[in-house]
């Protein structure tokens, strides 16, 4: 009998393999946009903090999730160069929108059946997909669409000069692996934001 052994540097990269394919398939689907104020340019700023309470530090969050926002976005602006400072130039805020809808699919039923071929109306053999104009159905779900805004303030002058948006559907999973979905989620919306890390390497 054949036995296959995998050498350790192969069995390392599966595992690598298997774990970014992991990362991808649990992360939530972002739509990102962004906004910016033309005139003004973010490389000019050099220092940030946050509202000293957040739009989503209130009694109808958890109080971790503040938390979680604050690391995740200090970890984006740090990489970008920006220093956290108590007399920031910059103050960012975060808040959440929340709305259900209803999703609404409608499909032939069967798609394919039979898999022979039998008599019909194409002739002795009949149609070789099986169909036979199955009814229509119509399945109807309810889902919650979360939106997250970061909104990044001229301390000076109280003025928004930029806004990142993320909007996705919020599962189950998600709201339970609360911290990985705020950090992805940051992470996409920076994507968009004017200063860009520096390349590595």
């Amino acid at each position: 009998m054949k036995i296959n052994v995998i050498q350790p540097s192969i069995r390392a990269l599966f595992l690598a393999v298997l774990f970014a394919l992991c990362i991808v398939g649990c992360s939530p689907s972002v739509q990102v946009r962004s906004d910016a104020d033309p005139g003004v340019n973010m490389a000019n700023y050099q220092t940030y903090n946050f509202f000293s309470q957040l739009g989503i530090e209130d009694e109808n969050y958890s109080s971790l999730l503040g938390q979680h926002f604050r690391s995740a976005i200090s970890v984006e602006m740090d990489s970008r160069g920006f220093t956290q400072s108590n007399t920031p130039q910059l103050q960012i805020n975060v808040t959440i929108g929340a709305e259900d809808k209803v999703r609404v699919n409608t499909y032939q039923e069967p798609y394919l059946y039979g898999g022979y071929y039998g008599m019909g109306v194409y002739g002795r053999y009949g149609s070789p997909w099986g169909y036979a104009g199955g009814a229509t159905r119509t399945t109807v779900s309810q889902y919650t669409e979360a939106n997250v805004y970061i909104d990044v303030v001229d301390a000076a002058q109280h003025k928004l000069v930029w806004q990142g948006v993320a909007t996705f559907t919020l599962t189950d999973k998600m709201q339970s692996q609360m911290r990985e979905t705020v950090n992805i989620t940051v992470q996409k919306i920076f994507t968009k934001f004017p200063v860009a890390q520096p390349a590595s390497g």
